[in-house]
């Protein structure tokens, strides 16, 4: 289907041109994992490719599907959906971010940290930043950088001025102009 708008209104239509799904939303994104993003009236919700409202249009914000999840603000907060519209994740993050490899990074209290799909903090929000780097995460603590594993234990700790960079399965942190490379396991290599 492609999206077409139409006197400032959103719809779908097909390969032929003929409407599918009538040009009646104020919002209408791309389908993702079968469903795409609609806004009526400032709420949003999602569509079906028949163009049956699946989640009604009752958010103040969402995000694409991915992984089976979509992200969705109510009243100011960040949670997370299935595809019925079943919570997984209670609305209480400032911002999230979509999942990834079965995580996502959520913000609460100007903190960062990651969830799994029940909800369940893997990494608690207690970094100034965070990134995921497919082996470890990227931390900012108090102003220094360093690194944890997927479990959530810090193997390079935050005492680093400059942002961890992975090179050659290595991990290079710098500190005063000094280079200390650890191995992915965390033990000082050089």
């Amino acid at each position: 289907l492609a999206l077409v708008t139409l006197n400032n209104k959103s719809g779908f239509i097909d390969k032929t041109g003929k409407e599918v799904i009538p040009c009646k939303y104020e919002y209408a994104g791309y389908f993702f994992e079968g469903l795409a993003q609609v806004g009526l009236n400032n709420k949003f919700g999602y569509i079906d490719k028949t163009g049956r409202e699946v989640i009604p249009c009752k958010y103040n914000g969402t995000n694409n599907f991915k992984e089976g999840l979509a992200a969705v603000n109510l009243n100011g907060k960040w949670g997370y959906i299935d595809k019925n519209g079943r919570e997984t994740c209670p609305y209480k993050y400032d911002w999230v971010y979509d999942f990834f490899k079965g995580l996502a990074k959520v913000k609460l209290n100007n903190k960062y940290g990651y969830i799994d799909k029940t909800g369940k903090e893997v990494i608690p929000c207690i970094f100034d930043g965070i990134t995921y780097n497919n082996q470890m995460f990227y931390v900012k603590f108090r102003g220094k950088y360093g690194c944890i594993n997927q479990l959530g234990d810090m193997f390079v700790p935050c005492i680093f001025d400059i942002a961890p960079c992975l090179e050659d399965g290595k991990i290079k942190m710098v500190n005063d102009g000094i280079i200390t490379i650890y191995s992915i396991e965390g033990e000082i290599i050089y």
